[in-house]
């Protein structure tokens, strides 16, 4: 039997009905229906496909014409399937499986090449939805050996549209088209899987071939097309890829003052041009913060190769050095030059490299923060400022000038303290606990710059009541925001009992806060004797509970150096403390209560017994605070004018 235009013009009336129901009716389904017209679609499909069949009964199995019919078949049966998985209705599996059993015999033939990679690409997002990963992969690797092999042989594909006409009918170069656009799927999903199987090195590759595809055949939304390569920097700029990760954010950029120029640009309707530049800032905003996330890694990681030791491994062998990696793999097409030259792709060495790429980042950041405002994005304001600060504390690390380095601790300080004053704990509390946790660190990294300073300047002057004044006052705002970090885990600071449900990765930082808090109270100056023991205790109580918490299993190796010097500092302390309480206490005992209680002791030399405790307790003061010093230096304890001016203080009132 011969087909005719007549025995395929009413399925082919009915196939293109329902794709007008589902590419264009859908559109306007109301909210209380939303898959009318697929429901319709699908009823006028059935009606075709039972068509097709009775048509199919009267052919020879063997001839083109029953291959022609049964690649008709397997196409509705496909959409049929594509439209029950749509609805969220069983069967639809079932319905593929049953339209690739169709052209099983006949999957090397020209009508049957595009069905067959149609119905492998949705076999295989079926099973990845079911989380049946490996059966998955293996759909989507037939789909793209269907593809290699029909390039290879060079075959002809068909469309739908080629199946219901003539020969002479045939849209060259239709059905090549539509085997390229297949095959840009099959990897696109080929991506997904190989993500979720955890190789994301093969995930990126398939999402790069993708984005150049799409290029190559002008098969894509800007947009989309711009999330999806800036999304793909992410991945490349913590492995090092720099280049690479540059690239693909310059071309996301490009392809955003593309969408500008050839859409927005373009549109009349100031309603939907409005909408369209609200869209451009907001992607705009996006992938100006992945730049900044881009320059951020520069700086941290430049800091990280510059404080790496010399020193080998315990086998001998030398540390790997942290190096770019300069493989790129380009957009064809693609001018990128005056984006991609605004930024390095070079880790930074010295404090004007470093410079240039903070400033890059942060011209980004203040552009996203026009966007991301305070009274409509909180959140995302927030985490600017994070950005922000994160950018000042990195560039701190190259600026020698001590003076400068404080400057640029305070600015990044600034930023976080805006983020604290501007949220509500009660709604925004992990990002207010990260700001209080980075608030302690940059004001203690402001305290360390000044305690080298005075460690400077002890060897030629005094330091003036104002240095003095500014460290007590950097160690106080630093041990606050340490505090208010672990209150928000409702933790009691007068016990530091460390609640059960909190988790290993909250832990660290929460023992990080107790041994710099420790340390803090223990860098406080003051001339205070009694408020110098109280700081000494504070630093002593917050050292133990450090290493009492690091005796959980969850947390051992983690702190092996910080550790040994908090158990150290814990043997040294704490029988100085016993020595300062007791002589303390002697001091502020009245003499005639000093003599004893026996008549033999009263009958004693007065003199002598003054002469000897006033000795032993001038002595035991000295001896303390010349220890102390030793132990502290000159910044933690008393000068040494004031110890001798106090023990003759003492020696005079017969202490």
């Amino acid at each position: 039997m011969k087909i005719t235009k007549e025995n395929l013009s009413d399925i082919r009336e009915e196939y293109e009905k329902a794709h007008r129901y589902i590419d264009e009716e859908s559109k306007n389904d109301p909210p209380t229906e939303p898959f009318r017209s697929h429901y319709i679609a699908r009823d006028v499909l059935n009606s075709a496909l039972r068509k097709v069949k009775t048509l199919s009964e009267a052919l020879d199995p063997q001839s083109d014409v029953a291959t022609t019919v049964r690649c008709i078949h397997a196409n509705i049966l496909k959409d049929i399937a594509k439209i029950t998985i749509f609805v969220e209705e069983p069967r639809g599996e079932e319905l593929l499986k049953e339209a690739l059993e169709l052209i099983v015999n006949d999957h090397e033939k020209e009508p049957a090449i595009n069905a067959r990679i149609e119905i492998l690409n949705q076999l295989g997002i079926i099973a990845c939805n079911q989380s049946n990963i490996p059966e998955s992969k293996q759909y989507l690797e037939q789909a793209k050996d269907v593809y290699f092999e029909t390039k290879e042989l060079e075959r002809e594909p068909l469309t739908m549209a080629d199946l219901f006409g003539t020969k002479e009918e045939v849209e060259k170069g239709k059905g090549l088209k539509l085997l390229e656009s297949n095959h840009t799927l099959t990897l696109y999903y080929l991506a997904q899987v190989f993500g979720i199987l955890g190789n994301l090195a093969d995930s990126a590759q398939y999402c790069h071939m993708t984005l150049q595809r799409q290029l190559e055949y002008n098969e894509f939304e800007h947009i989309d097309w711009a999330l999806n390569a800036v999304t793909l920097s992410q991945y490349y700029f913590p492995q090092n890829h720099l280049a690479q990760a540059r690239h693909l954010l310059a071309a996301s950029t490009f392809m955003l003052n593309r969408y500008e120029t050839e859409v927005v640009e373009k549109l009349t309707n100031p309603t939907e041009r409005a909408e369209k530049e609200e869209t451009l800032r907001y992607r705009m905003a996006d992938i100006g913060r992945c730049w900044a996330k881009y320059g951020l890694h520069i700086l941290s990681t430049s800091k990280e190769r510059l404080s790496m030791d010399d020193e080998p491994n315990e086998d001998g062998t030398s540390k790997p050095l942290l190096t770019p990696v300069r493989k790129v793999n380009r957009f064809r097409g693609l001018d990128l030059i005056a984006y991609e030259g605004q930024v390095t792709d070079e880790f930074c060495l010295t404090f004007d490299d470093a410079k240039l790429v903070m400033l890059n980042s942060l011209s980004w950041l203040n552009k996203a923060k026009e966007y991301y405002t305070k009274e409509t994005e909180a959140s995302q304001h927030a985490k600017i400022l994070q950005d922000v600060a994160s950018l000042y504390k990195h560039l701190a690390f190259f600026e020698e000038d001590d003076s400068n380095q404080c400057k640029l601790y305070k600015r990044s300080a600034d930023q976080l303290e805006e983020i604290v004053e501007m949220l509500n704990v009660t709604y925004y509390q992990m990002i207010c606990r990260e700001a209080w946790y980075e608030l302690g660190l940059t004001y203690s990294n402001m305290l360390n710059v000044k305690l080298g300073q005075l460690d400077d300047l002890q060897s030629t002057d005094r330091p003036t009541p104002h240095a003095l004044i500014k460290i007590n006052h950097l160690c106080e705002r630093s041990i606050r925001n340490f505090k208010k970090f672990i209150e928000s885990y409702a933790i009691e600071l007068d016990k530091l009992e460390i609640p059960d449900t909190i988790s290993e990765d909250e832990m660290k930082p929460i023992l990080y806060a107790f041994f710099h808090i420790g340390r803090l109270y223990y860098r406080t100056i003051t001339p205070d004797k009694r408020l110098k023991l109280k700081n000494t205790e504070n630093s002593l109580f917050h050292y133990n509970r450090f290493v009492e918490c690091c005796k959980d299993e969850r947390m051992s190796g983690l702190f092996g150096q910080e550790l040994g010097v908090c158990k150290e500092i814990i043997t040294m302390t704490s029988p100085k403390i016993s020595a300062d309480k007791t002589t303390d206490s002697n001091a502020a005992t009245p003499k005639h209560q000093q003599g004893g209680t026996g008549g033999n002791e009263a009958s004693t030399d007065p003199s002598a017994a003054d002469g000897a405790g006033g000795g032993s307790g001038v002595q035991a003061v000295v001896s303390a605070t010349v220890q102390s010093i030793r132990e502290r230096g000159f910044y933690g304890c008393f000068s040494w004018l004031k110890v001798f001016r106090f023990a003759n203080l003492m020696i005079r009132q017969g202490c």
